[in-house]
């Protein structure tokens, strides 16, 4: 999956975004603006339409945030900024903020339109914002963007693009069931699929473990590669803060205001079946709910004293890599932090002990470490590389002549019966990628740890699996024309809009 994403991400990041739909009822992002700069901030003009930077800090917050949320699930490891720049995260957030307003002059271009009654009905059937009774509630939707700290006007305005998006692919049988059926798989296609997919190898396999490179190097050529590589090793930004912390757990709701949430938010307290709990059944939840409520009423008013300068809060120095306030392994503040001006106070951010408000009172910019610094972790990347290089070599000098395993048949559908001696799952699925995409009959495919040599032995056609195979060979077709479409369509808006950027936003 992650081999499919990296060779199609110049058009996934529009099938990804149309599908953000979704985003209408997602209460737990926040698309609050904390310190994002002035609304006349343009980071790019793309045609007749400017990015400003707030819509790019709550789309790069955005996808910030799923990443964030990805590591601590998997690996219970925090993001930070200096991560999300090495994984290209900003610079992901500006191409889809781009590649929306390329579709959108597209769509200006053709006259289509969303009208105010599509938003509406958009979100209301999301069926998100709903009463007890299951029916959309004016009063819910308007509390719940309160409590994402988000405007009317331009949550809606978010609504109308995504829908414009949606038209615009819709019309290319892009969107769904809906749209234009311009993609129907021909016989010959089909066929030709088919048998594509039908092939098995029988194939010859050796492993080259990256361990077994030696190589060696001096100073001077370790100097050198860090002279042209000396961005990659910077120092951290650092900061020195005053903040104000409002912890959940300080708040001691009374009995009314318990019952007065639960009456309001009573489709927050159902049970896995639907049904509606009662209050003294959702009260642990209602409790944890109400102290939210309270401490960032409370954390307002702290904001405005902090302000003001009629309260002082805490004075701490702070480096951007040190995960200072966290929100389910998201380091909130930082990105805040470089773009606020010195003096600035940030309205307040929900953390996972409570709500913080904070005043930035210096900060310190990231400069290139020294050589010496930076030894430690040269020495490794440039080892790393050298001993790449060799594998490479020596690859390309086995490839011939090698002995190696007999693993059997494999095909590119069924992948292989056994596991592939030392591939993991995910390699092998690469692997296998690799060798039904080439033309060859031998090869290699690098890995980070190691280089597996391959040749093919023999190939055999298998005999097609009846009627559930042709329904994924037609799935197939269909795919493959679907992608050569969107690859021109990208292209196409690329060569008709002009896009100008006016912010680097890796730095």
């Amino acid at each position: 999956m992650i081999t499919w994403m990296q060779k199609h991400k110049k058009w996934l990041i529009i099938t990804i975004w149309v599908s953000a739909i979704a985003f209408i009822g997602a209460g737990g992002v926040s698309w609050g603006s904390y310190g994002f700069g002035s609304s006349n901030d343009k980071v790019a003009r793309v045609g007749e339409i400017d990015i400003r930077l707030p819509e790019f800090q709550r789309t790069y917050s955005k996808i910030f945030r799923e990443n964030a949320e990805i590591m601590n699930e998997r690996f219970g490891l925090s993001l930070d900024e200096a991560q999300a720049k090495q994984l290209g995260l900003p610079q992901q957030a500006l191409q889809s903020l781009i590649q929306q307003a390329q579709i959108r002059n597209f769509a200006r271009d053709l006259g289509l339109v969303v009208s105010d009654s599509e938003v509406g009905q958009a979100i209301i059937d999301e069926k998100i914002y709903v009463d007890e009774n299951g029916q959309f509630s004016r009063d819910v939707y308007e509390a719940a963007l309160r409590d994402m700290q988000l405007n009317k006007a331009e949550f809606e305005e978010d609504v109308r693009n995504i829908l414009i998006l949606r038209k615009v692919l819709n019309l290319m049988n892009a969107g769904g069931a809906q749209s234009i059926p311009l993609l129907k798989a021909t016989l010959l296609e089909r066929n030709a699929l088919e048998m594509a997919h039908n092939v098995s190898d029988r194939l010859m396999i050796k492993t080259i473990p990256l361990s077994q490179m030696q190589v060696s190097f001096d100073d001077e050529e370790l100097r050198t590669f860090w002279e042209m590589n000396a961005d990659n090793w910077k120092t951290p930004m650092e900061f020195e803060i005053e903040y104000i912390l409002i912890p959940f757990s300080e708040q001691k709701p009374e009995q009314e205001a318990l019952q007065e949430h639960y009456e309001n938010f009573k489709s927050d307290y159902l049970d896995e079946n639907g049904h509606l709990l009662t209050l003294e059944q959702s009260m642990d939840k209602l409790m944890q709910d109400v102290q939210v409520v309270e401490a960032e009423r409370v954390a307002k008013r702290a904001y405005r004293d902090l302000k003001n300068g009629s309260k002082s809060g805490i004075v701490r120095h702070i480096k951007e890599n040190e995960h200072f306030f966290i929100q389910n392994g998201v380091d909130l503040v930082v990105a805040d932090m470089k773009l606020a001006q010195v003096g600035q106070v940030l309205q307040p951010i929900q953390a996972d002990d409570g709500f913080v408000t904070l005043k930035l009172l210096s900060k310190k910019e990231s400069v290139n470490q020294s050589f010496e610094e930076a030894k430690a972790e040269v020495t490794q990347m440039y080892k790393h590389q050298k001993a790449r290089e060799a594998l490479v070599k020596l690859a390309k000098e086995s490839l011939k002549d090698f002995k190696g395993t007999d693993i059997g048949f494999v095909s590119f559908d069924n992948g292989f019966v056994q596991p592939i001696p030392t591939l993991q799952d995910t390699q092998q699925a690469h692997f296998l990628s690799q060798v039904f995409g080439s033309q060859e009959s031998e090869g290699y495919v690098l890995f980070d740890d190691k280089v597996v040599l391959y040749r093919v032995l023999e190939q055999s056609l298998a005999k097609s699996g009846g009627q559930e195979y042709e329904n994924d060979t037609e799935i197939l077709a269909k795919g493959a024309k679907l992608q050569a479409i969107l690859d021109s369509f990208v292209e196409y808006l690329d060569k008709t809009y002009k896009t100008t950027i006016y912010i680097d936003v890796s730095k």
